[in-house]
């Protein structure tokens, strides 16, 4: 694997999905989420937005992918090998030694980027 962050999906919109609840890799699940509020917590979803009826895979593409100047998909997905470093022995014995050169890989990529990291709700993972 490359030392440029992959792409991990997650699944959390259709209850009714094999894949519910799933963080997956190049077509791979690689962990399943026990806590979804506190993952998509993560990310600034309240109960309140739910409570709206507003989807937390919806908010998520649009808070970091969608309606932005800047893309902040690199730091979702930083985020989520966070998270999986935290909560996946399997991750952690699969790709633990590459962990470290992505979330490098993410640090170059936001370092010319640090005034928009204040638009940015990923705060408590990141220092800026």
């Amino acid at each position: 694997m490359q030392n440029k962050i992959p792409k991990f999906t997650f699944h959390l919109s259709d209850p009714c999905s094999e894949k519910y609840r799933g963080i997956e890799l190049d077509g791979e699940i690689i962990h399943w989420i026990d806590d979804t509020e506190g993952f998509v917590g993560m990310f600034g979803f309240t109960h309140d937005m739910r409570g709206a009826g507003v989807s937390p895979e919806q908010y998520i593409r649009n808070e970091f992918t969608n309606h932005r100047e800047f893309d902040f998909t690199a730091c979702m997905q930083a985020q989520i090998i966070e998270y999986l470093r935290v909560h996946s022995k399997r991750f952690i014995q699969q790709y633990g030694k590459q962990c470290e050169k992505w979330l490098a890989h993410h640090a170059r990529l936001r370092a010319p980027k640090h005034e928009v990291c204040a638009t940015c709700k990923i705060r408590p993972f990141c220092s800026h």
